[in-house]
C-alpha cells in the first residue's frame, strides 16, 4: 500500500469513528434531555428552530394511557395530532397515536409492563405549537379497602395491608384531621364524627374507607 492510499484509509477510519460517535451522542442526548412528566401534569410548546421534543414517563404500574392537548397547530398530522411513544430501550410502544381535546374523548392505549417511557412529539409545520398537554394513567393493580369502620377516641388501626396489591406508591390523606388522622396507612381517632381515609395512586386517582368514630 502506497504512502498515499495508508494517509487515506487512516483519516477514512477517522471519518467513521466520528461518525458512529456523534451518532451514539445524538441519540443519548434525546432521551437525556427529555423532560419528567407526571400524570395530569400540564405543558405547552412552541417549536422554532426544534422540530421535536421529548417527555420522560415513569410508570409503576402496568395500565391504561390517554393523552390530551386542548389547543395544537400542525403536531405530526395537522388537524389530528398525533404522538409517538418509546420505551426506554429505544423501541416504540405506540406509533402515530391520537390524541384528543378532552377528557373522554380521546383513544385510550394499553401499557403492559411498568418501567419509564419516553413521547415524543413532532412538528409539521414552522408555526407548530401545543397548549395544554398532559396524559392520564389508571393502573391496573388498585389499593383495595373495606367500605366503613368504626373506631373510639385513641384507637388506632393499620389500612396499609389493604393497599399491598398495588405495585406504586400510595400517598395517604384524611378529610376530616380533627375526627382521624392518618400516617403511612395507620389511622389513628381523635374525636367524634366522621372522616375519609384516602389512599391515592399515582395519578392521583384514590380509593376510600369511612371512619365513624365515637367517644369512649
Amino acid at each position: 500500500m502506497t504512502r498515499f492510499k495508508k494517509i487515506m484509509a487512516v483519516l477514512l477510519s477517522a471519518t467513521l469513528l466520528v461518525a458512529i460517535f456523534a451518532v451514539s451522542a445524538s441519540a443519548a442526548t434525546v432521551y437525556d434531555k427529555a423532560v419528567k412528566l407526571s400524570p395530569m401534569e400540564m405543558v405547552s410548546h412552541t417549536f422554532k428552530n426544534d422540530t421535536e421534543i421529548y417527555y420522560k414517563i415513569v410508570l409503576s404500574d402496568s395500565g391504561k394511557i390517554t393523552f390530551y392537548c386542548s389547543d395544537y397547530y400542525h403536531i405530526l398530522g395537522g388537524y389530528s395530532p398525533m404522538f409517538t411513544l418509546l420505551n426506554s430501550s429505544g423501541k416504540v410502544v405506540i406509533e402515530r397515536g391520537q390524541m384528543g381535546r378532552k377528557v373522554n374523548n380521546n383513544d385510550v392505549y394499553e401499557i403492559s409492563q411498568k418501567g419509564t417511557y419516553y413521547l415524543k412529539l413532532e412538528k409539521s409545520d414552522k408555526n407548530s405549537y401545543f397548549n395544554n398537554f398532559y396524559y392520564g394513567f389508571e393502573p391496573y393493580n388498585t389499593p383495595t379497602m373495606t367500605i366503613g369502620v368504626n373506631m373510639k377516641v385513641g384507637d388506632t388501626l393499620d389500612l396499609s395491608a389493604f393497599a399491598s396489591n398495588y405495585s406504586g406508591k400510595v400517598r395517604w390523606g384524611t378529610t376530616k384531621s380533627k375526627v382521624a388522622t392518618v400516617s403511612k396507612g395507620k389511622v389513628t381517632a381523635v374525636a367524634a364524627g366522621t372522616a375519609k381515609i384516602r389512599a391515592y395512586m399515582d395519578n392521583n386517582e384514590y380509593t376510600e374507607i369511612y371512619v365513624k368514630v365515637t367517644k369512649k
